[in-house]
C-alpha cells in the first residue's frame, strides 16, 4: 500500500491559535470545521484537510 498524503486531522485542544498555526503554516493544511468539545466547552474540536480532499 502506498500512502499519497493525508485526508483529515481531527484535534482538541484549549489553545486554538497555536493549533492553528501549526497545522496551517508549518504543516500546509487547511481549517475545514471548528466546533467545542461538547464534553469541555473550554476546548476547540477543529479539523484540518490537506488541501485536495474535503471530509
Amino acid at each position: 500500500m502506498r500512502l499519497k498524503g493525508i485526508h483529515h486531522v481531527s484535534a482538541f485542544t484549549a489553545n486554538a491559535q497555536n493549533n492553528f498555526y501549526f497545522y496551517t503554516k508549518t504543516l500546509g493544511m487547511r481549517l475545514i470545521k471548528k466546533t467545542v468539545n461538547q464534553d469541555d466547552v473550554s476546548v476547540y474540536h477543529l479539523f484540518y484537510g490537506d488541501g485536495i480532499r474535503s471530509i
